[in-house]
């Protein structure tokens, strides 16, 4: 399953309810790098160059282990601005700090977002379509392959950002959240609610890569 923007919510940006569509989509680049290092910096530079071909996958993975500026969390209180200044419809604001909170993080799924939209409202539909087309690779890199119904089809994300966008991007409203553990991985499971049928059931998502980040702090 894969995600695409055929649909971008218009006026509200708080809670990012953005519905997707599912269609086909994969992404698959040589880069050539040495190191992981490497492997980010060269796919981000690429992709900053308007490549939204890269191996979206790939660039998530090689962040962990990368020290460039740009490979953590966006900027949470830029990112507060472009949210405040996009609900009182100062586009171009929200343009400008969303860029500057993803200067801290690259990956940042909702600012990609937030800074599409606001493009659109802006009349560039160029880059719009960019940052739709980042958002649009970041979230099928993770549900490509995976269904997060069980442990074993569990989607595997870098960080806990990246669930709760996906959870917004598949329309599903957010409940309880557990930690589970299972064949030496670890797991977040939520509990999740779909409005459409007000069925809930449970998203397994692999934190891997989380937790090694918690015990590197920790230690």
């Amino acid at each position: 399953m894969s995600l695409t923007g055929s649909r971008l919510g218009r006026n509200s940006v708080i809670g990012f309810l953005f519905m997707c569509v599912c269609v086909v989509s994969g992404y698959a680049q040589e880069t050539g790098a040495t190191s992981q290092d490497d492997i980010f910096k060269t796919l981000v530079t690429k992709l900053k160059g308007g490549d939204t071909k890269i191996d979206f996958k790939a660039l998530r993975m090689a962040s962990l282990d990368s020290k460039s500026d740009d490979a953590g969390q966006p900027d949470d209180d830029q990112y507060k601005k472009a949210v405040e200044a996009y609900n009182s419809k100062k586009y171009k604001a929200a343009i400008s700090a969303g860029e500057k909170a993803l200067e801290q993080g690259y990956l940042g799924i909702d600012a990609h977002l937030l800074v599409a939209v606001a493009h659109r409202e802006s009349g560039n539909s160029e880059k719009f379509d960019f940052h739709k087309a980042v958002y649009l690779g970041l979230l099928n890199s993770i549900v490509a392959g995976a269904d997060g119904k069980s442990a074993k089809t569990a989607y595997v994300v870098i960080n806990v950002a990246e669930e709760y966008a996906l959870l917004r991007a598949l329309g599903l409203n957010r409940g309880s959240q557990a930690l589970q553990a299972d064949g030496g991985h670890k797991y977040d499971v939520l509990t999740v609610t779909d409005p459409k049928t007000n069925q809930t059931k449970e998203v397994w998502f692999n934190i891997d890569a989380v937790w090694k980040g918690y015990e590197k702090i920790f230690k």
